[in-house]
């Protein structure tokens, strides 16, 4: 670890990894834990050894840990995004919900639904992967002619992000209610939830994440260079145009696998960056191994909240999600005005 990747860290990288990785350590067990029934820790981690009653087998291995699964997939993958985000536009509000990347994956993957009847994991992965990259380019396009970082560059990427995901979530509405078929995907595609996932559907569904993580990791220096400015960058010998084009290709894996899995979730990739940064600093590799884990920490904790408020029923994780990312989106909103 250099200097540079620890340049204004609050706390060591390392010790900054264990806190984030304790905190998912606990949200994993709190959502295999919680819900319609509540297990005791012990029966949760005899279950998983392979001993306890069959039924809280059944509970812990066939309902909760695929959902568990999803929710470590997913958070970590828009936490990463919105990291790879923020960083290459140097917008701190930027975020694949508030930039309606999750919004063009959720219509890709409704259209492919609707007009094709195209069902299978691997297919709607990479359909929603489609969707996100071009909306994310949409939305780059639209956003572009003000210099990067000002604040006027912030305000036009920001409302070209709301609206494509409004223009997106539009055609998604009028795709529901015009098929009865498709309408029982309403909530889950406008909404997001972790509820209704197998682990033969994750073994399909995890690549994009892996493979958009990797690539962010990979880029991770010449991210960093580029958030100090493209002149700047070309004077590292970074090419900042062949690097954007890559960090958004990581975008677009990274939403559109989260997407895929979970429906558009909002917010996790605008609040947890910032928390990660205040710990590690601004670098991207420590930033990707701090936002990771606290990202998947953060979906699965509001996962968990909503399966006990409303029990026996509950609230979808993106509603959650929504009461607790929109004052934050408020005060961040008033940080950068400032």
């Amino acid at each position: 670890m250099t200097k540079f990747d620890q340049a204004g860290a609050a706390i060591p990288i390392g010790r900054a990894t264990l806190l984030a990785m304790t905190m998912l350590g606990a949200a994993v067990m709190a959502s295999l834990a919680l819900g319609a029934r509540e297990l005791a820790l012990s029966e949760v981690w005899a279950a998983l050894m392979g001993g306890g009653s069959t039924e809280t087998g059944a509970i812990v291995m066939e309902m909760r840990l695929s959902r568990s699964l999803t929710g470590i997939a997913a958070g970590a993958a828009l936490a990463a995004a919105g990291l790879v985000m923020q960083q290459i536009t140097r917008n701190p509000l930027a975020d694949p919900g508030i930039l309606g990347v999750n919004a063009g994956a959720a219509l890709a993957v409704v259209l492919a639904i609707w007009l094709l009847d195209l069902t299978h994991p691997l297919t709607l992965s990479a359909i929603a992967v489609l969707g996100a990259g071009f909306a994310a380019l949409s939305v780059f396009i639209l956003g572009r002619g003000t210099k990067a970082g000002d604040r006027a560059g912030i305000l036009r990427l920001t409302l070209a992000g709301v609206a494509i995901s409004a223009l997106c979530m539009a055609f998604v509405s009028a795709i529901v209610l015009l098929d009865q078929d498709t309408r029982n995907l309403y909530r889950f595609w406008t909404i997001g939830s972790l509820a209704g996932d197998d682990a033969g559907r994750l073994v399909w569904l995890w690549p994009p994440v892996a493979a958009g993580l990797m690539l962010a990791a990979l880029l991770a220096r010449r991210i960093d260079a580029l958030a100090l400015g493209a002149e700047t960058a070309r004077s590292f010998g970074v090419r900042p145009e062949a690097t954007a084009a890559l960090a958004l290709l990581a975008v677009a894996l990274l939403a559109g696998g989260s997407v895929a899995l979970a429906g558009p979730i909002g917010f996790v990739g605008l609040i947890v960056p910032h928390l990660a940064r205040r710990l590690v600093g601004p670098s991207i590799l420590p930033g990707l191994l701090t936002a990771c884990p606290m990202g998947a920490a953060l979906l699965l904790g509001c996962d968990s909240i909503g399966r006990i408020v409303a029990r026996p029923a509950e609230i979808q994780t993106g509603i959650i999600l929504a009461l607790i990312g929109g004052p934050a989106f408020l005060a961040l909103i008033g940080r950068v005005a400032r």
